[in-house]
């Protein structure tokens, strides 16, 4: 074979990184009992993780426009090192310290599959943002109960977590790439021509990322604060309460997969305006608390209403930056939809503590309004990479399909056609 990676070779950390994840809620319980800490000082622990990832998302998109292809499968052998050093912590401060390893390589990880993913769009025409990200939702949905049944069968959370070690290293390897990211670029403008165009950018980029920011500060609520919600106002027992956040994030998985299969045919701004309208809409219904199953499907709904908002903005944002930008546009992207994620668990607490948390999830579902108004954040976004050519209901790579912007319009997304198959070659 001349080259890895390929589809595989992005699906293999989204799925590592979702195990992780999926299962460490399951396995908190279990290491703070094995290393004695109360819940101020696992809080204090647990606080290392986005204090570490936050520059690390900001410092992999330098890293990765001058590593390319290798940035991937380096952060996540990173985030298996990382993994590792969580199941052989014995004592708080080396705890802490694998915790910092992980806050840094998660978000690195975040940002490298992102920059990958847009740069393997670029060079094949593939749509594949949607596919990526429905893989990560999917394995922390089967991965939460896995880790529970294997606990519960007398695995010890070490074993646990240096499987879930090895899998990622795997993943790692799946992920190396020796095909390079740029296509070819054009000269780099006159200085003050080029300050101009990086302030715009920069708040182009600012105002997506805001718009990811405010779907992940509604996904968050109902990871968060979902089964709470369940408990408190409708007295579910703990199976039906875990039940709501496990179904938000199979609505996630099956609306990306949705997106993926038939989403080339609305385009971007209808799925964005959908996607905030049909997300508000089940927090809404989630938050009227009629009863169990209705809260339930008012989750599922949030679930595969936002699914595609989040992936579209990212390969909207690739197509249109140009090459030697893309990695760091992501990043700047990425980190600022973060601030969204988190920011979620103390707003809500705070406004809980004083409305009520029925009351919240109806204030959190007019974010969906946010999001509407945010699909019109894609004509802010520059035509670094030239323009592409219309179909017969408009350009099927235009961030707004039929409806949206006009050939004046300053976004054009290029055509970048598929390149033949060839035997061996991965794809």
């Amino acid at each position: 074979m001349r080259y890895g990676g390929g589809v595989l070779g992005l699906l293999a950390p989204a799925t590592s990184w979702g195990l992780f994840w999926g299962g460490w809620a399951a396995l908190l319980p279990t290491l703070q009992d094995e290393l004695g800490l109360n819940d101020g000082k696992l809080g204090l622990a647990l606080f290392a993780v986005p204090v570490a990832a936050v520059p690390a998302m900001l410092l992999t998109g330098p890293l990765a426009r001058r590593l390319g292809p290798r940035t991937l499968p380096l952060v996540t052998l990173g985030f298996a090192v990382g993994t590792l050093a969580v199941a052989m912590a014995g004592a708080r401060w080396t705890f802490a310290a694998a915790l910092l390893l992980i806050g840094a390589t998660s978000g690195a990880i975040e940002v490298a599959l992102n920059a990958t993913t847009a740069a393997r769009e670029a060079l094949t025409g593939e749509r594949l943002f949607h596919r990526i990200q429905a893989a990560t939702p999917l394995a922390m949905v089967l991965a939460a109960p896995a880790v529970g049944l294997a606990l519960h069968a007398g695995a010890s959370a070490r074993a646990i977590l240096v499987t879930i070690a090895v899998l990622v290293a795997l993943s790692a390897a799946a992920a190396i790439d020796r095909r390079p990211w740029q296509e070819q670029a054009t000269g780099p403008p006159g200085p003050e021509r080029a300050e101009r165009a990086n302030g715009r950018l920069l708040i182009a980029l600012s105002v997506v990322g805001a718009v990811g920011g405010t779907v992940l500060l509604m996904e968050n609520t109902v990871e968060q604060w979902g089964a709470i919600h369940l408990t408190d106002n409708l007295g579910t027992g703990p199976f039906l309460a875990s039940c709501g956040p496990a179904v938000y994030m199979a609505g996630l998985s099956a609306g990306r997969l949705l997106a993926q299969w038939r989403g080339e045919r609305v385009g971007d701004a209808a799925l964005i305006v959908g996607g905030g309208a049909l997300g508000g809409l089940g927090l809404a219904l989630a938050a009227a608390a009629w009863s169990a199953p209705t809260t339930l499907a008012g989750f599922a709904l949030a679930g595969i209403g936002l699914a595609p908002v989040l992936p579209t903005l990212l390969a909207a944002t690739g197509r249109a930056i140009a090459p030697s930008r893309r990695p760091q546009a992501i990043s700047l992207v990425t980190t600022v939809s973060y601030a969204g994620f988190l920011g979620a668990p103390p707003l809500v607490g705070t406004l809980a503590g004083r409305l009520g948390l029925g009351t919240v999830f109806g204030i959190v579902a007019l974010c969906g309004v946010v999001v509407m108004v945010g699909a019109r954040s894609l004509r802010l976004l520059p035509a670094e990479t030239g323009p592409g050519p219309s179909g017969p209901d408009g350009d099927p790579d235009d961030p707004g399909g039929p409806g949206g912007p006009t050939e004046g319009d300053r976004f054009h997304p290029p055509h970048h056609p598929r390149p033949p198959h060839r035997k061996g070659v991965a794809r």
